[in-house]
Parts: C-alpha cells; sequence; structure tokens
C-alpha cells in the first residue's frame, strides 16, 4: 500500500483506529485539532508533541512563517486514524502547520475494550468542593456500600494525588460517584481528604499504595488522624496499606478491565475517562501504563478501588456499609490492628 506524503508516495504498513483524547490547538493565525501525541514542526524547538504546547510556543507554518500558541483545549475523544510504519519522514500541512501523524511503535492496545470507551459518557458533577479539587457526581445514600481507591503523587506540580470513591450496589452493579485530583497536596494534607471522602461515604474501606510518600499517608492517617478503615493487604507484621507488585497492579487492573467491559462499573468523570482510553499494555507484556505523554494517576486510584472489592474487608455478598457490619464479621488481622491503637476489644 501506498500513502501521499507531500509530493511522494510512500509505503507503509497499514492504518490503525484507536480511541483517543482530540485536543484543539488555537494559534494566533490558524487552529487545529489533534491528538496529544501528535508532533509538529517547532521554532520554540525543533519537534513539539501537542500534548506538551504551552502558550507562547511557536510553530513553524508554512503559509505564515510562524505560529503562536494561543492555548490548548481538550475537545473530546474520538475515534482518530493513524498511518503505521510509513518509509522515511512522513510530514504533511494542516492549516499551514507542518506535524506528523504517523505511529512507528505499533498498535499499543488499551486495557478497556475501545466498544466500552466509546460508550463512555461524561456527567457534570453535582457540587464541587475543595476549590474544585473534589467533584461530587452522587451524595452518600444510608446503607450503601461503598469503597476508595488512592493513588499519591509527589506534591510538586507533577504526578497528582487521586481518590475514587465507587459505590457498591452488588458484584455486578457499581458506579463512580466521587474522586479527587490535586498536584500540589502534601501527604499529610492527602490524608486528610481521604479521612473526609471515607467518612462522608459511610466509613468507606480504602486502598494507598504505600511506596514512598504514600508511607507517609497511611502513617498519617492511622496514627495521627486514627482513621481504620485503611485495608493492608500484605499481611500482619508488614507496612501499613497495600505494597504495589507487578502482580498486584495486574490484578486490579484485570479485574476493573472485567467490571468495565461487562459493563458492571459506571465511571463518570472527564479526566478519568480520558485517561482510560490512553491507558495501554507496555512491550514488556502484562504491564498497563498511561501512553507517553499522558497521566494515568486517576485510573491507578480506579483499579486500586476496585482491588479493595477483592479483599476480605469488603463483603459483596451483602454489601453492607463497613459501620453497619457486626464486629464479629470483621477480619482477625483488623481487629488485632485495630486492637494497637484503641479499646477495640472492650466492644465485646
Amino acid at each position: 500500500m501506498l500513502i501521499k506524503c507531500g509530493e511522494e508516495w510512500k509505503n507503509f504498513e497499514r492504518i490503525i483506529c484507536k480511541l483517543s483524547p482530540i485536543l484543539e490547538v488555537q494559534c494566533d493565525n490558524c487552529v487545529i485539532k489533534c491528538t496529544p501525541d501528535h508532533v509538529f514542526k517547532g521554532i520554540t524547538k525543533p519537534e513539539m508533541m501537542a500534548g506538551d504546547l504551552q502558550p507562547g510556543d511557536i510553530l513553524y507554518n508554512e503559509e505564515f512563517g510562524k505560529s503562536h500558541v494561543l492555548f490548548v483545549d481538550y475537545f473530546g475523544i474520538g475515534r482518530v486514524y493513524t498511518p503505521l510504519n510509513v518509509d522515511g519522514e512522513y510530514y504533511q500541512t494542516t492549516n499551514g502547520l507542518i506535524n506528523h501523524n504517523c505511529s512507528f511503535l505499533g498498535s499499543s492496545q488499551t486495557l478497556i475494550n475501545a466498544e466500552t470507551l466509546e460508550k463512555l459518557r461524561e456527567k457534570e458533577p453535582i457540587r464541587y468542593e475543595h476549590n474544585y479539587d473534589i467533584k461530587i457526581f452522587e451524595d452518600p445514600i444510608p446503607g450503601v456500600m461503598y469503597v476508595m481507591g488512592c493513588d499519591v503523587g509527589s506534591g510538586c506540580q507533577g504526578d497528582y494525588s487521586t481518590i475514587q470513591v465507587i459505590k457498591i450496589l452488588s458484584r455486578n452493579k457499581m458506579e463512580e460517584v466521587a474522586c479527587y485530583r490535586n498536584n500540589e497536596v502534601s501527604p499529610e494534607a492527602f490524608a486528610v481528604q481521604i479521612k473526609y471522602l471515607s467518612d462522608k461515604y459511610n466509613g468507606a474501606w480504602y486502598i494507598i499504595e504505600n511506596q514512598d510518600s504514600g508511607k507517609k499517608v497511611c502513617e498519617e492517617l492511622w496514627y495521627n488522624l486514627e482513621n481504620y478503615k485503611l485495608i493492608s493487604t500484605d499481611g500482619p507484621g508488614k507496612p501499613l496499606g497495600t505494597k504495589a507488585t507487578k502482580r498486584s497492579k495486574l490484578d486490579a487492573c484485570l479485574e476493573l478491565k472485567r467490571l468495565m467491559d461487562n459493563d458492571f462499573l459506571e465511571v463518570h468523570d472527564s479526566d478519568t475517562i480520558k485517561e482510560l482510553s490512553r491507558f495501554e499494555e507496555q512491550d514488556v507484556g502484562n504491564v498497563f501504563k498511561a501512553a507517553k505523554g499522558n497521566h494515568d494517576d486517576t485510573v491507578s486510584a480506579l483499579y486500586w478501588a476496585v482491588y479493595a472489592t477483592m479483599q476480605p474487608e469488603i463483603d459483596l455478598d451483602t454489601c453492607r456499609p463497613s459501620d453497619d457490619r457486626p464486629i464479629e464479621e470483621y477480619p482477625v488481622d483488623y481487629m488485632v490492628m485495630h486492637n494497637q491503637s484503641n479499646d477495640f476489644w472492650g466492644d465485646f
């Protein structure tokens, strides 16, 4: 097969189709819609990826000489078509901008099926809280069980610290009802937000990855805030929280895939839907991460929330909130850990 590149016809392997976020790049003399990994010839830098563009960046424009980037907006999610493995350099001109729209890495597979992703619809929150960091899609319902997943970022305007709150009505009916996202929050302040949402949603159990800053968050919740809804999956005598291993992450991701591809889990948040569309299997196999230039922090919190449903603290047969469960039904490990901090056995 041949594809026309400027005045030349070149060989290419095939056309790939994938679901992707679409950005609208507005310049002072033109506008273009493209995917975040779309590459432009630049003046600020030789090559510039759309997802990295900032106001003030300068792109090469064949018609006007140069184009100044005014802003980049998220336009939505749609199907995009890309030629794979075109011979040599493949550049084209769109609205004067010199760019290439070609993949040389092969067709990555998203964790969630494209058909499932295409059905997802963003939902406007009923309310924002904490300076718009918290989106509330549904207030807590008395007598309903909720779980949470938490992903701890660096707090230095890099990766985001995120929380996902999931309502569980049955094994086959779950729904995202609230989420949190901030990339400047400290571990101590993030712990406060976790406790707030756990208390708000009927004493929701939650999972936190305990690497690096996550360890500080776990200890802050357990020892200082005295919140004992933290699920520790590594057993007695091990650090609080959950150690993220290749096995635990894969188990969590595959359960998330099963729930979503079978329409057992509803997702409403626009950031989460965007990240899910670029959450892909890596070349090593059985490892899923965000595509280059994208975030996956809300997805990480989502799969940890799903992982929480696989733990003994969560009773999917009755789906009762943790505060409604009789004491004798709690796991022994929880009772032992709880007794380290207060008079748990006095309830007997």
